[in-house]
């Protein structure tokens, strides 16, 4: 942020900041269908954000974000597990808007098996956690780091796990990938500064669909375990995500948890 930025978001505080801080910024959100992607999708929206959807499952067809409805986003299929799709993911994006002031990372995918049922991890099984988790972030932000350069005050935020901390969550492949995305934010955040902020976000167990086969008997034993007694609501991580792109502007390198205490 250079001076002549930075001097109406002093002046405004920290509603100024998220106000002129998304009002026409290219923010695209890879999984933006999913339960986090779709509340920072909306909260965006809200905000005045230009906003680019990336999902798998989707070609140009209506999200339902009411009552935003009139403030549609543009939305891109692409599997950013393949590599031919993230280039030409990269290549959309800037024929589009030609930049990206704000990539928030939240694609993902997990199947619920319990810690101790090693047997049950399959080597394909493994392979998808990874693919889906980290390999396709590390991936995607390779490929779309030319256009955060261009971007205004460019933040990258990936969307982790507190699993990576607890060694608890969906199943131990998922664990290990969203570790591996926890290590390489670090990573970013020293290889693209000054030019280029990266903040991990991490929930702990939400209740959305993300998760196959997650029962209501795990979700409890969550909240048990977590010191705020709920579990997160998929608009608390969307918030987080939207302080950490613009209100904490002198953070990088790190994952804030926002998990009700789960982590402790």
């Amino acid at each position: 942020m250079n001076l002549s930025q930075a001097a109406p978001v002093a002046a405004h505080g920290a509603l100024g900041s998220l106000q002129t801080g998304f009002k026409d910024a290219i923010v695209v959100v890879v999984g933006g269908r999913g339960g986090i992607g779709r509340a920072v999708v909306a909260q965006c929206l809200e905000l005045g954000a230009r906003v680019i959807v990336v999902s798998s499952t989707c070609g140009e067809s209506h999200l339902d974000l009411s009552p935003w409805e009139t403030l549609q986003p543009t939305t891109i299929r692409a599997n950013v597990c393949d590599a031919s799709a993230r280039k030409m993911l990269a290549q959309e994006i800037e024929t589009k808007v030609g930049r990206i002031d704000i990539l928030v990372n939240s694609a993902g995918a997990s199947t619920q098996i319990p810690l101790k049922a090693l047997d049950r991890l399959s080597d394909e099984l493994i392979q998808d956690a990874f693919s889906a988790n980290a390999m396709s972030v590390i991936a995607s932000i390779r490929e779309l780091t030319p256009l955060l350069k261009k971007g205004i005050d460019p933040v990258i935020v990936n969307i982790g796990s507190v699993a990576a901390w607890t060694g608890q969550g969906s199943n131990l492949a998922y664990v290990g990938a969203k570790a591996a995305v926890q290590a390489m934010s670090i990573g970013l955040a020293k290889a693209l500064a000054p030019e280029i902020r990266v903040v991990g976000i991490a929930p702990s167990a939400l209740e959305t669909g993300f998760t196959k086969q997650r029962s209501q008997e795990f979700l409890d034993a969550t909240i048990r375990a977590t010191p705020l007694a709920r579990l997160t609501t998929v608009t608390e991580v969307a918030s987080a995500v939207l302080c950490a792109a613009r209100l904490l502007t002198a953070t990088t390198g790190v994952t804030i948890a926002v998990d009700g205490g789960r982590h402790l």
